[in-house]
């Protein structure tokens, strides 16, 4: 689980990203992004029900997302704001498929 110093909470913090950030897509899913200028490195995830009905696999898809980015978090820029917007392509995906979708966007 990310910290909650790492975790965009607000809906004014969301807001702020998708209105002034960047998008770019991946196979597994968009990566809205904005760079600020403080230390502050923080993320949100948007899983809608049209990936999948069931919470369970939402929160699975959640769980591992915040996994990979706890492991990688300070090979991040400071000052990143970044939201997933996942696909349904990322249901039944294993971590390590994952992680190198994410290792994809840090270089």
């Amino acid at each position: 689980m990310l910290k909650k110093i790492n975790r965009l909470s607000k809906r004014s913090e969301f807001d702020e990203v998708k209105k002034t950030g960047k998008l770019k897509q991946y196979p597994l899913f968009g990566w809205l992004f904005l760079k600020k200028g403080d230390k502050e490195k923080k993320f949100g995830f948007i899983i809608s029900k049209k990936i999948s009905k069931k919470a369970v696999d939402r929160n699975r898809i959640k769980r591992l997302m915040a996994e990979i980015l706890r492991k990688n978090l300070d090979k991040f820029e400071e000052g990143t704001r970044g939201i997933f917007l996942v696909k349904k392509s990322m249901l039944g995906v294993e971590m390590k498929e994952l992680a190198e979708e994410v290792k994809k966007i840090i270089l």
